[in-house]
């Protein structure tokens, strides 16, 4: 067990690392137009850049799927200018960075690491050996009709231990109360052949190795579609001098081929997690 605490945070590690510059995918100044949103009284220059460094503690599901639960770290690594420090985003945006922004709509390339999963997870998986990290490359669109409302969409296409597309998309309704920022929407999330068979799909190979070793599972073929849909809420508190509180629950419900798998165990998804960080001055950019 401790085994795998150590290599789960190791990859978790590599992923945030891969998620570095996700703060300057977001929309200009924002949250400032946000009714009751007040910037705590942190002396920064918009002009800066500003690494932040921090570590969450969560609880999620042993595997996509799993009725089991396990507690694991995170690391908080992200890259901004000061101007963009307090905008908007969220816990399960992909890292991207805004190549087009008009009146509240925007757009560009986006990014993300799938950290995979291990055989040793949960004994359901065993025999079907790893799915290993996967780098994922596309792009986002967002739009902010209103300065409390967002909506965007995320396509990107999975490289390493699956081929295949993935998507998703969400709407984000936003309050603030002087430094406490609020946020909770709905979500969707879509995978492709190759996604869906690297979580869901059992070969007869997998299923007959499986048997092996005690653990009796029928094989299944899977396709594209949707995968979950379901709710994110979220809560930020920011507390003065550089540093950042922040919450995040969230229910997915597995749907399709992707609850009809034989791994899934619990189609009832749940999620949560907080984390505390800080913002390091690195100056103006040299580069």
């Amino acid at each position: 067990m401790a085994e795998m605490g150590v290599r789960t945070f190791a990859r978790l590690c590599l992923g945030a690392m891969a998620l570095v510059g996700a703060g300057s995918a977001q929309a200009g100044d924002l949250p400032n137009l946000i009714p009751g949103f007040k910037a705590p009284e942190f002396v920064f220059a918009e002009d800066n850049w500003y690494l932040t460094l921090g570590l969450g503690v969560k609880a999620e599901a042993a595997y996509a799927g799993s009725d089991q639960y396990r507690g694991v770290p995170f690391p908080v690594i992200n890259l901004a200018k000061g101007k963009e420090l307090y905008d908007f985003q969220s816990v399960d945006d992909s890292s991207s960075i805004t190549l087009f922004d008009v009146h509240g709509f925007s757009a560009g390339p986006a990014w993300s690491l799938n950290l995979g999963r291990d055989e040793d997870d949960a004994f359901e998986l065993a025999g079907l050996g790893d799915v290993s990290p996967t780098f994922e490359l596309g792009g986002f669109a967002q739009w902010f009709p209103v300065s409390w409302f967002r909506l965007r969409g995320e396509l990107l296409y999975g490289m390493g231990g699956f081929s295949g597309l993935v998507g998703n998309a969400g709407a984000d309704f936003i309050a603030a109360n002087g430094p406490w920022r609020f946020a909770i929407g709905p979500r969707v999330a879509f995978g492709g052949n190759g996604f869906m068979e690297a979580f869901y799909g059992v070969t007869p190979t997998q299923s007959a190795i499986a048997g092996y070793f005690g653990n009796p599972i029928a094989s299944y073929n899977t396709s594209s579609g949707i995968e979950t849909w379901g709710v994110t809420a979220q809560m930020t508190r920011y507390m003065g001098d550089g540093f950042t509180w922040g919450m995040y629950g969230s229910y997915n419900r597995v749907v399709g081929n992707a609850a009809d798998s034989p791994l899934t165990q619990n189609a009832n998804q749940f999620e949560a997690g907080m984390s505390l960080s800080y913002a390091f001055n690195l100056g103006k950019s040299w580069w």
